[in-house]
């Protein structure tokens, strides 16, 4: 296949992506149409189906694309000069005012109600790796003394998706900007409960 053809199916499966996380986070799974969904992203409906096949692949799709546009910025590389739970808190707190994040949030929700869907159902593994990423940075900051060395790392990271689950439900029912302003003060109770306390 030609590069320029190629490149052209890149960039066209990139839009319907974009949009189609756009279209879901606002308007939920049933809500959302894949006419909308492609008028959104200027192509036409059977372009988006040569694509993605099905609306449950295509929701699988958009989830996994826009969860992996975030992991990447929290999991570049750490200064080694710095604490590495400090590090990925504050990259974590920036996200918390980036409007992917909560699109990210809402389309989880929206999944988990499609859970017994087979295409939905796959993102299990991407969940999995998720997780583990995250015990991997806690279990850094307990190495370096930052976290508290009593905690399970995997545990804090069970905890960390279900913040982001709480911040998707409530920037569904108050906007984006209310539930970061919301979810700020919990973020900082729970981090303040992982500190490890400090040495006299």
């Amino acid at each position: 296949m030609p590069v320029g053809r190629t490149r052209s199916g890149d960039q066209t499966r990139s839009r319907l992506l974009e949009a189609a996380a756009i279209a879901f986070s606002r308007g939920g799974y049933h809500g959302t149409t894949t006419a909308e969904i492609a008028a959104a992203a200027g192509v036409s409906e059977p372009t988006l189906f040569k694509h993605f096949g099905s609306k449950q692949a295509l929701l699988t799709a958009a989830l996994t694309h826009t969860a992996g546009d975030l992991v990447a910025e929290l999991d570049a590389p750490l200064d080694d000069a710095g604490d590495p739970f400090d590090q990925f808190v504050d990259r974590a707190r920036a996200l918390l005012a980036d409007p992917r994040l909560a699109r990210l949030s809402r389309l989880r929700n929206f999944a988990l109600a499609l859970s017994d869907e087979p295409k939905v159902g796959e993102l299990t593994g991407d969940l999995d790796g998720f997780l583990a990423r995250i015990a991997a940075v806690v279990a850094l900051g307990q190495k370096g003394g930052s976290i508290r060395r009593d905690v399970e790392a995997a545990q804090v990271a069970q905890l960390i998706f279900a913040i982001s689950l709480v911040f998707g439900f409530r920037s569904a029912l108050e906007g984006d900007e209310r539930a970061a302003q919301g979810l700020s003060p919990l973020v900082d109770t729970f981090l303040t409960m992982l500190r490890a306390p400090e040495r006299p």
